[in-house]
């Protein structure tokens, strides 16, 4: 009986907090700047510069380095590229 109630009260809070999400996320973050953006766009350049580092300049690289590292550039350069986007869409 327990397990029962204990499952009905998981799958209520698991409702009742992705209201809350939805809720939270139609109002937006109105708190973004262009200064942390920026920030976080030259991090992610660094972090790419030194993926691009382990990759090719590194002497032992396993194969599934390789491809970790070539999913981590296309997730780096999405993640910038949205970065672009959001401070264009705040400078606007």
């Amino acid at each position: 009986v327990l397990s029962h109630l204990s499952g009905l009260y998981y799958t209520l809070y698991f409702l009742a907090t992705l209201l809350m999400i939805i809720y939270k996320g139609t109002q937006g973050n109105l708190t973004e700047a262009e200064g942390p953006l920026a920030a976080s766009l030259a991090l992610t350049v660094g972090s790419g510069l030194l993926s691009i580092h382990f990759l090719l300049w590194q002497t032992l690289v396993l194969w599934a380095d390789a491809v970790l590292s070539a999913g981590l550039l296309v997730l780096h350069g999405l993640e910038a590229a949205l970065q672009v986007v959001a401070i264009a869409a705040f400078v606007r």
